[in-house]
Parts: structure tokens; sequence; C-alpha cells
């Protein structure tokens, strides 16, 4: 696991180099608002097999899925005009909205569920890897199914350190506070 600590000087060059792991259908772990999360391409039905492995997680468990804006949110989920005004209060920030799915959102990310929830985080690296990617990325805790989640890159490592898959990259951000 390659472990890239995350700087003022170097934020674009980690965001691309996040943003091209998740091109390859990559999974990468990230700090978020709340807790690490391990982010993948939620379109990628191979990313979003990898992150299940990883965390020897029940496909029938939905995850959670990042958005950039509302706008994003609208590509995936059906938002009404009136929820809309609801969380331009809300987002970013670390309140998930369970909406019912488009299509477009494959049925892999939520567990087959006619629902999905969707949230667009309060955190600098996630809002630059958002507006440089595309697609919506996975939100779930960088954990093994039902353990602590961490709360920095050295616990994402040992987590994660005799398990594979692994994630491709791990972005030190630095301690989590929730």
């Amino acid at each position: 696991m390659e472990v890239v600590h995350l700087t003022e000087r170097n934020q674009e060059a980690v965001v691309e180099k996040a943003a091209s792991i998740l091109r390859r259908g990559g999974v990468v772990a990230v700090p978020t608002d709340t807790v690490y999360g391990l982010a993948a391409d939620a379109l990628r039905e191979v990313a979003v097999q990898k992150v299940f492995r990883s965390k020897r997680r029940a496909h029938t468990k939905a995850v959670p899925v990042f958005v950039r804006d509302i706008a994003m949110a609208r590509e995936y989920a059906y938002v009404e005009a009136r929820l809309s005004r609801l969380l331009e209060k809300f987002w970013p920030g670390q309140t998930t909205v369970v909406l019912r799915k488009k299509d477009a959102m494959p049925d892999l990310v939520t567990g087959g569920t006619p629902t999905v929830g969707l949230r667009v985080p309060d955190h600098p690296f996630l809002s630059w890897l958002l507006a440089a990617y595309p697609n919506p990325l996975t939100a779930t805790s960088a954990n093994l199914s039902g353990s602590e989640p961490a709360s920095s890159a050295v616990d994402v490592q040992q987590t994660f350190r005799d398990h594979i898959p692994r994630p491709d990259l791990i972005v030190d951000g630095g301690r989590v506070l929730t």
C-alpha cells in the first residue's frame, strides 16, 4: 500500500494521483470530515467489488456515495426542489440523505435496494477530488465490516496490512477528529 502525505504544496499532485487510480478501477483510502473512507468509482463494478472484498462486506449491504454537489445528486437520485433547498443548508457536511435512486446508480452500490445514501463531504481534499473526477465515489468507512472506523492513515495501514485486496493508495491527511 502506497501512502502519500497530503500537504498544501502537493494537493494537486495527490488529487491527480488518486484520480488516476480511480480511473483504473482502484481504491483510495481518504480522509473525510468524519473518518477515513474507501473511495472508489461508484459506477465501476470492478472498483465497488474491490471495496466489498477489502472490507469483507456483504453485497446486500449498501454503501454510501459521495457526490460533488446537488446537481450531481440529481443525476443519480430523485431530488425534489423542496428537498434541494433543505440540502443547501446541510451540504457540504456530515449529513447523508437516503433518496430513491435512478437507474444510473448501480444496484451493487445500493445492495439491490431502490434507494441510495448520498452526501457532499465537507473536507478540502474530497472537494478537490470530486471536482477533478467525473463520477460519484463510494463513501464507506476504511475498516473491516463491523470494526471501528479508521481515524488516521496509520489505522488504515494496520487494518489492511494482512488483507487482500488492500487500498491502492492511502492519502494521509492527518488524524480525523469527529
